[in-house]
């Protein structure tokens, strides 16, 4: 069983007083953002703009966008890769930007780092690559070996120890670069899109991975990606980055039942959104004497209860109630999800009145048209 540390102890380099040693302060948030600003030369834009954001200590906290969005260039300002132009990152409490030299090694060693495309040594086996960086560090042999063991228990390799990289998958690559990220055993582990060169599959273990990680050991993690699904099934948080700037956060539950953002809500589009192509061919805008209304019958999860089908189905009339498109599915707990119901109708007032008395059991309920 590993053994997990407490708080990391970074070392400051200041101009007049030489070398400092202090802690960290493990009572502050895992990581502030405080009016970030990032412009790189000659772009047209800033990367970030204002941006402020808290991750809370023990959480997977996800950062989701499009490509040039930004998200990672932030996740860079964690451990000192990239700096702010303007503002201020704060890890556990200690300004990473007022942090020398030998504080930023010592940040970089408590905070991990997970790759997309793994950047594994070809020439050393699994277990060497895991025990590079403690080699490096001057770490001794025998600590060395219980440390590799130990991580190669917790990410399941301990059988592909002596394999090479070239007779690995893709997902015992990452389960690798993972393991290699955790030797220093860090208080933060940063993973940059690290499921995007993954099939399905393999991205639900590499997530199941890294929630074990977070239950298991009380790592933070900070997690970037371009994949909605990512954020679902992994994180507590989510951050939606649009062209540098944080448009929408909150509970993962939350932003997935009722997005505010047109950039939130075309990252979440599928396909089982739209109308299928046969009701939407149908669909008219004005109600004829054999009509039938389609709800559109939204549930965000803010209720705690799942829906109830038969009270829905009341809300609507007893004869002819129809659940025709949609579903629900759970997130964090919390029902949530759409579902298109048709009922007969004797004009648009009246389905207008069938749409308010829904709304009781339902946390928005719309007609969409006729058919």
């Amino acid at each position: 069983m590993m053994k997990w540390f407490g708080a990391a102890r970074f070392v400051e380099a200041g101009p007049s007083a030489g070398e400092a040693v202090r802690d960290a302060d493990p009572s502050q948030p895992a990581v502030v953002f405080e009016k970030i600003g990032k412009v790189y030369g000659g772009a047209a834009q800033p990367a970030l703009a204002e941006v402020d954001l808290q991750v809370a200590k023990g959480e997977v906290f996800g950062i989701i966008g499009r490509s040039g969005a930004g998200k990672s260039t932030l996740l860079r300002l964690v451990n000192g890769l990239e700096k702010p132009t303007s503002g201020t990152v704060r890890v556990h409490g200690i300004d990473v930007g007022a942090l020398g030299t030998p504080g930023l090694v010592a940040l970089r060693r408590r905070t991990g780092m997970v790759f997309q495309h793994f950047n594994l040594l070809s020439a050393k086996t699994v277990h060497d690559n895991i025990a590079l960086p403690l080699k490096i560090a001057g770490v001794p042999k025998v600590a060395r070996e219980a440390r590799v063991n130990a991580l190669l228990e917790l990410v399941g390799l301990t059988e592909r120890r002596d394999a090479w990289p070239a007779r690995l998958s893709g997902g015992q690559k990452q389960r690798v670069g993972i393991a290699r990220a955790l030797v220093h055993e860090p208080d933060i582990l940063l993973c940059d899109e690290a499921t995007s060169a993954l099939d399905p599959e393999t991205t639900r273990s590499i997530l199941a991975l890294l929630r074990d990680i977070n239950r298991r050991l009380g790592v933070t993690i900070v997690l970037i990606t371009h994949e909605m699904e990512v954020i679902r099934d992994v994180c507590d948080t989510v951050a939606v980055i649009e062209r540098g700037e944080v448009v929408e956060q909150g509970p993962v539950w939350r932003v997935f039942g009722n997005p505010q953002h047109d950039a939130t809500r075309a990252l979440l589009h599928t396909p089982g959104h739209d109308l299928p192509d046969d009701l939407a061919a149908r669909l008219r805008s004005a109600p004829d004497a054999d009509s039938h209304a389609l709800f559109d019958v939204r549930f965000t999860g803010e209720a705690s209860e799942e829906p109830e089908l038969a009270v829905l189905a009341q809300a609507f009339g007893t004869h002819g109630v129809r659940f025709v498109h949609g579903g629900i599915e759970r997130i964090q707990g919390r029902a949530q999800g759409r579902l298109v119901v048709s009922a007969p109708v004797r004009g648009a007032e009246e389905a207008q009145a069938l749409a308010v008395a829904a709304r009781a059991y339902a946390s928005r309920v719309e007609v969409l048209g006729y058919v």
